[in-house]
């Protein structure tokens, strides 16, 4: 996982998953990268989650923030990018985005912008917010068949790339411009 410890990342869901994972896959080791101590307003729920990562010391590591290298090298490591998100405000989660281009999937809950890159690629599974047996069955499903989820990561950093995007968004001002233009 990939995020700052914030009560919308759904972090205590992940949390739970991983004992129902551990009793398939024993060695099985999440890797949390992103600020996890001192996020602002996010005191309480620290102060809950914390002794609960802590009881998973030995499966559960907390690697705090990376660079950029760092960070790719991260994805490339990985089995499996696993965004537990609860909050629908949460347009679309770009580290998905950069998982998939390292070739990674990725588990995404069941959001309407969180759910997109997943839905478009393939390269993953989509869970229901809040369940962490789907998680923990997600996961699972990922590492007995990952070739099936691996996707085309080339296509992924195409598709996602800055030159893509700012055509996409040039393309769609120009259709705004043009269809006020027609009714003026």
């Amino acid at each position: 996982m990939a995020a700052r410890l914030a009560t919308e990342k759904g972090v205590e869901f992940l949390v739970q998953a991983l004992p129902q994972v551990l009793e398939q896959v024993p060695n099985a080791r999440l890797l949390y990268v992103g600020t996890y101590q001192n996020v602002v307003g996010e005191d309480k729920y620290a102060a809950r989650i914390l002794p609960l990562i802590e009881g998973l010391k030995d499966h559960w590591s907390l690697m705090g923030n990376l660079t950029p290298v760092e960070m790719t090298a991260f994805f490339k490591t990985l089995e499996v990018l696993v965004m537990p998100s609860l909050n629908s405000t949460e347009a679309f989660g770009l580290v998905q985005v950069e998982a998939m281009s390292c070739g990674t999937p990725v588990i995404a809950t069941d959001l309407p912008g969180v759910r997109v890159p997943v839905k478009m690629s393939g390269m993953g599974k989509i869970v229901p917010v809040g369940d962490a047996g789907a998680i923990a069955q997600a996961i699972l499903g990922i590492l007995a068949e990952p070739e099936r989820y691996r996707g085309n990561a080339a296509e992924i950093k195409h598709k996602y790339s800055p030159d893509v995007i700012a055509a996409g968004y040039e393309k769609l001002f120009q259709d705004i411009l043009q269809k006020h233009e027609q009714k003026n």
